[in-house]
C-alpha cells in the first residue's frame, strides 16, 4: 500500500484529478476506489477533493469507457455466437440472459440499473456495459440505465466517504480487499465449475 501511495503522490501530486479519472476508468476499481482516493488527505494532503468533486471526477471517469464497451460487445454477440458460449464470457452470458428473461423493456432496464448500482467488484460499469451488450437491449437507453445505475452507486461510496471522514484511507484500503477477494472467489468458482464440466 506504501508503493501505490508514493507512486501516486510523486507522480499525481500537480495533477490530482487525472489520477482519480485514471483510476475511475480501470475495469473493477472504478467509482469504488476512485472517490475514497480523491478525499484521501493522507495521500493528496490540502489538495484532496470536497466530496462533491470526487463524486463528479469519479461518475465521470467511470462512464467514460461504457459506450465503447456497449458497442464492441453488440458487436461480437453479433458476429461471433461461438466467443460468447466460450468459458472466458460465461458468467457475463448468464447474466444477459437473466436479465433477457425478465418481463418488459422496463424491468430489463431497471435490472441492469440495479446490478451497476451495487457498489462491489464485477458489478460496476465495465460489467454491466458488457452484460447489456451481449443482450437486445437498446444501445442509448442501457447506457442511460448504467449511467443512473453508476449514480447510485458513487452516490453511496460518496455518502460512506463523508460519513466516516476520519476513516477515507481504511475505505480504500477495505474497497481494495474486497475487490482482490472478490476476484479470486470468482476464479475459484469458474476453475472449479470448469473443472467440474471436464469430469
Amino acid at each position: 500500500m506504501d508503493f501505490f501511495v508514493d507512486f501516486l503522490s510523486n507522480n499525481f501530486q500537480n495533477c490530482i484529478w487525472l489520477a482519480i479519472i485514471l483510476v475511475a476508468l480501470c475495469p473493477t476499481l472504478e467509482a469504488k476506489i476512485a472517490v475514497p482516493l480523491a478525499m484521501n488527505t493522507d495521500i493528496w494532503g490540502s489538495g484532496a477533493f470536497s466530496p462533491w468533486t470526487a463524486f463528479l471526477l469519479a461518475y465521470v471517469g467511470s462512464l467514460l469507457p461504457s459506450f465503447l464497451i456497449l458497442f464492441i460487445s453488440r458487436k461480437i454477440k453479433n458476429k461471433t455466437t461461438g466467443f460468447i458460449s466460450s468459458k472466458l464470457v460465461n458468467h457475463y452470458a448468464n447474466k444477459s440472459l437473466t436479465i433477457e428473461q425478465k418481463g418488459s423493456n422496463f424491468k430489463k432496464y431497471l435490472a441492469l440499473a440495479g446490478f451497476v448500482s451495487v457498489p462491489l467488484p464485477l458489478t460496476g460499469i465495465w460489467s454491466g456495459s458488457f452484460i447489456a451488450g451481449l443482450t437486445s437491449l437498446n444501445l442509448k437507453y442501457s447506457f442511460l440505465s448504467i449511467a443512473i445505475g453508476s449514480l447510485i452507486s458513487t452516490g453511496v461510496i460518496t455518502i460512506l466517504c463523508t460519513i466516516f471522514t476520519n476513516s477515507i484511507l481504511y475505505i480504500l484500503i477495505a474497497s481494495f480487499a474486497i475487490i482482490i477477494v472478490f476476484l479470486i472467489i470468482d476464479f475459484l468458482i469458474s476453475f472449479f465449475k470448469s473443472k467440474k464440466m471436464l469430469d
